[in-house]
């Protein structure tokens, strides 16, 4: 659990450890070291000291996040800009609780010292998504729906289209909580005239493992 006037890079130490305790509940060694999910700094210009927000999640944590991580957060942001803040004044994020926050802020941490090459992207997206259950992968899209950071949807939307690609239409459903508002008759004809759409899908859905 974060305290409070925590910094987001606390807040993502925090997560890492989370990370690896459910690492570990699974049986699996991490690939990544855990000295390295807790190296937060970023790049030189997150080392310097920038301006820092106070974001305070539903459960009262409060979060001194940098300037330039709010700025993506265009939920935040246009309060910012709509009613302006003073160097104390705290943020509330009536809809996020401390975990929530954190995690979104460790995962834009890793992913932005992984580098700039697709392929390097992609694998690291994998393996942080496949370290978190369904559950929490939904809250870390939510979660980037809520702040309203653009590019992190982009990024958690196509790892989960990644990872929902081979599973079978039921599993899809159970991970959205989607009703199928089909019969059974309507569902098997569906299924009989596009028979190709169900070829080479992974009956065994479950773990979260992606597709290599």
């Amino acid at each position: 659990m974060a305290e409070k006037g925590e910094s987001s890079k606390m807040a993502a130490m925090n997560a890492a450890e989370e990370l690896e305790t459910h690492e570990r509940s699974k049986g699996e060694t991490s690939e990544v070291p855990i000295e390295e999910l807790k190296k937060l700094t970023i790049t030189k210009k997150e080392e310097e000291d920038e301006p820092t927000i106070k974001l305070k999640t539903s459960d009262g944590i409060i979060f001194d996040v940098e300037a330039s991580i709010v700025k993506q957060m265009e939920t935040v942001q246009a309060v910012i800009d709509d009613v302006g803040i003073g160097p104390d004044a705290v943020i509330p994020l009536h809809n996020l609780t401390c975990s929530e926050l954190g995690r979104i802020l460790e995962f834009r941490a890793k992913r932005s010292r992984v580098g700039s090459d697709p392929k390097t992207l992609r694998k690291f997206d994998e393996k942080f998504m496949s370290m978190l259950t369904a559950d929490q992968i939904r809250e870390l899209l939510l979660t980037a729906n809520y702040l309203n950071m653009s590019h992190m949807m982009d990024v958690i939307s196509g790892a989960i289209a990644n990872y929902l690609k081979y599973k079978t239409v039921e599993f899809a459903r159970e991970f959205f909580g989607i009703v199928s508002d089909y019969t059974p008759e309507e569902e098997a004809a569906y299924r009989e005239a596009n028979a190709w759409a169900f070829r080479n899908i992974d009956t065994e859905s479950g773990n979260l493992e992606f597709p290599s």
